[in-house]
């Protein structure tokens, strides 16, 4: 069930100070986290909490010291497809990082990994499963022999060492950059969460094993063409996400269900009682996801998501950030249409979730929040009506013989009604229908041609 009482265990803001204290205690230098929306580039968001290190990894920059440590705000918007269907990916999310710039090994790495987690977090170690690089003869890689040996040396049973290959455990940026094997920590949090397969272990795609933290060891540098060189200098850069070592720390069900998101949750769930609104069933086994469920999950990591860009100077748009930032108030939107919210509410949810996050806050952005409610209120409002005629346009319909729906008519919805051309394909893919998307493009080319046309003849051009 996704609970909105507040869990016991550790919060989140002492998650993050016990981290910090163990990784200072060890040498590190904690860095002030990177904005969210990447400087001098209005089309991208921090990824990953090693992306504003890049130049320490590569040596092109002295780092203030060889041990660093950070709390870094992220948001991967290639994500919010896959939100709410499982317990463990957010849009949004906090990255908590450690790093060694040509200082310590891998064995340090792995030591001190699982001596946070076993010492200071008080985690079973029965519960933990690690993978590693299993190698890979096109590239000339082998298995990371060292990264077993280590674990084995601190307590990891071989039976609880998963070799995985390059798909899974060869970290890169999704292209040329700084790139090395890798190895995960997983928790194993049970059968209910598992498919019940007996081959389920780490690398499955259901819930019983969630990774919570990445250990890279970056020793390459990665070029266009794939091939691989080794680095000046071997680093060591780690990432574990706050929400899912939340979940786990707290004994929730999902990373929706932490202390970060349980205000908001609560309210939506009031604003789903109000009125003959009857109120959800709170008492949904883990498995499988409700299409409810989903929907209350989509909705607070969207509006969360949101909020922080918003923080970051990020507002609704149609461009780069800004248009990622409009689609997911508009995802949010329609998830609550789903659940029978006619009237705009997401600006309700803002409050809470900054009140939740405030140990996470700056003074100034604490005087940010209610500007920002306002601000989704507004888009929100306007989705409104477009999302009525959108969704009365897409009712009616009908696939073609090869039981697509063409593109063609998605642009169309687009142009004449602002009815966002992703969100429809989503609406489609709820009634089991698919796009043909070889026609939108055209359809495109031929309105932008139309369009200089008409602007040439109206400036006489």
């Amino acid at each position: 069930m996704e609970s909105t009482s507040v869990p016991h265990g550790y919060s989140s803001p002492e998650i993050v100070a016990r981290y910090r204290a163990f990784f200072q205690a060890h040498g590190h230098t904690e860095l002030v986290g990177s904005p969210l929306a990447v400087p001098g580039n209005s089309t991208s968001f921090v990824i990953a909490g090693m992306q504003p290190l890049l130049p320490y990894l590569r040596g092109q920059q002295l780092p203030p010291s060889t041990r660093l440590l950070s709390l870094q705000r992220c948001l991967r918007s290639d994500d919010a497809d896959a939100v709410g269907s499982n317990g463990r990916k957010n849009t949004f999310f906090f990255m908590l990082g450690n790093w060694s710039i040509g200082d310590y090994n891998k064995g340090d790495a792995i030591e001190m990994a699982l001596s946070l987690l076993l010492e200071d977090f008080a985690l079973h170690q029965s519960t933990l499963w690690v993978t590693v690089f299993a190698g890979d003869s096109e590239l000339g890689i082998p298995l990371d022999e060292t990264a077993v040996e280590h674990w084995l040396r601190l307590g990891i049973p071989y039976e609880r060492i998963v070799p995985l290959g390059a798909e899974d455990n060869l970290w890169t940026m999704g292209g040329p950059g700084p790139c090395g094997p890798c190895s995960e920590i997983y928790v194993d949090r049970g059968l209910a969460f598992g498919c019940g397969l007996p081959t389920c272990r780490p690398g499955c795609a259901c819930d019983r094993f969630l990774e919570v933290w990445n250990l890279v060891f970056m020793e390459y540098e990665r070029f266009t063409d794939g091939s691989l060189a080794p680095l000046p200098q071997r680093n060591i850069d780690t990432g574990m996400g706050l929400e899912r070592i939340a979940s786990v720390l707290q004994g929730v069900e999902s990373a929706f269900s932490i202390d970060l998101y349980q205000p908001a949750l609560s309210r939506l769930n009031e604003q789903l009682s109000e009125g003959n609104r009857q109120r959800p069933d709170l008492s949904m086994p883990v498995l499988p996801v409700t299409p409810e469920v989903r929907a209350r999950r989509v909705i607070v990591d969207h509006v969360r998501a949101a909020l922080f860009a918003g923080l970051a100077g990020v507002l609704p748009g149609r461009d780069g950030c800004a248009s990622v930032v409009r689609r997911l108030i508009r995802r949010a939107a329609r998830q609550g249409h789903l659940l029978g919210l006619q009237q705009p509410f997401l600006n309700e949810l803002v409050v809470p979730l900054a009140q939740a996050h405030d140990a996470f806050l700056r003074v100034e952005e604490r005087a940010q929040v209610s500007t920002l409610a306002r601000m989704i209120a507004d888009e929100e409002r306007r989705f409104t009506y477009v999302l009525a005629r959108g969704l009365q346009y897409l009712a009616h319909l009908e696939p073609d013989q090869q039981g697509h729906i063409p593109g063609e008519r998605l642009f169309v919805l687009h142009a004449e009604k602002g009815f966002p051309p992703d969100l429809a394909a989503e609406v489609l893919a709820e009634r089991g229908l698919s796009v043909d998307w070889s026609s939108y493009e055209p359809a495109l080319a031929e309105h932008r041609r139309i369009s200089r046309l008409s602007a040439a003849r109206h400036f006489g051009l």
